[in-house]
């Protein structure tokens, strides 16, 4: 588990995210009288992952929220939960 705080040398890196959040789902092709009755509360998953060089030391925090930003552009980020947020160095 890394440490609150932790500073990330520069380098090139891989990462992996998965961030979940409170969702509404509505079985397609409900009719919209039927919408808000049909709707059931689900938990809503998204992951991103791939490499990105970084030039500056910076917060294990920072690039996290950087991410999760991109990824939930569209959702309060007040509800989501990031569940796993993996930074390894690119070693080749």
């Amino acid at each position: 588990m890394p440490v609150s705080g932790e500073i990330i040398a520069p380098g090139r890196y891989d990462y992996d995210l998965k961030v979940e959040f409170p969702s509404v789902y509505i079985p397609e092709h409900t009719p919209p009288e039927f919408r808000n009755e049909d709707a059931q509360l689900t938990t809503g998953v998204r992951y991103a992952f791939g490499q990105f060089d970084l030039t500056e030391h910076a917060g294990r925090e920072v690039i996290r929220d950087h991410f999760v930003r991109q990824v939930c552009e569209d959702v309060d980020l007040a509800l989501v939960t990031v569940t796993r947020f993996d930074l390894t160095p690119v070693t080749a």
